[in-house]
């Protein structure tokens, strides 16, 4: 961890932004060939001096951070509390690399690139202190756990759309309910049809489901 926390917190806060979010129109191949990842601190270390990412952990941990990297600044920091950190982890070689170690690590065990987004807003809503930091270790478990298709589920029960299980595929509810996102709360009505017959429920998010959702959407 050397090298990499280092490069790491220099490529989140120092690059330029606008020179981020253009590689987010480029593959990994294009980005290799052209060399453009050379001038990026964390790409030019992971890449190494042969500018290749031959095996397929290597390009996904590429892919995973600057997806990371792209959405983290996309949205918008407080000027004096990104100071603010700036100078926690600057002056506390500790606590950086407790923090951007974990992001790392984090990043390097991701498959859907959705939850490196969601890990970048989370980081960010962690620097605007909307959650602490136990908070974003445990948001970031329940995003390692969560099935990226859910989250449609999420989102309706969020905006109200889907407020009970009929009709639906119950299996979903079952998931997130089971990482603390939803309640759930029988429903009088059995549906019997023949031999099968089941019992719905309402739908609502819990506390931490509904905190959950919003800082890892903005």
């Amino acid at each position: 961890m050397d090298k990499i926390i280092p490069s790491l917190k220099k490529t989140i806060f120092e690059s330029s932004k606008n020179s981020l979010i253009d590689l987010g129109e480029l593959g990994i191949d294009s980005l290799l060939d052209e060399g453009i990842l050379k001038d990026i601190p964390i790409f030019n270390l992971l890449i190494g001096v042969k500018n290749t990412a031959q095996n397929i952990h290597d390009r996904n941990l590429l892919r995973q951070t600057l997806q990371f990297i792209q959405e983290f600044n996309n949205g918008t920091i407080d000027e004096e509390k990104l100071a603010k950190y700036k100078e926690k982890i600057n002056n506390d070689n500790h606590k950086a690399e407790e923090e951007l170690g974990r992001v790392l690590i984090i990043l390097n065990n991701n498959i859907e690139l959705e939850k490196s987004k969601m890990i970048a807003n989370l980081y960010r809503n962690y620097i605007n202190e909307v959650i602490n930091w136990n908070e974003f270790c445990e948001f970031s478990e329940i995003v390692r756990m969560l099935f990226v298709s859910d989250l449609v589920c999420l989102e309706k029960i969020y905006s109200g759309k889907l407020r009970d299980t009929i009709g639906i595929l119950l299996y979903p509810i079952d998931r997130l309910t089971s990482l603390g996102l939803v309640n759930t709360t029988m429903k009088s009505i059995v549906i019997n049809n023949g031999s099968n017959s089941r019992t719905d429920k309402y739908v609502n998010l819990t506390a931490i489901g509904g905190k959950f959702y919003q800082t890892i959407n903005k």
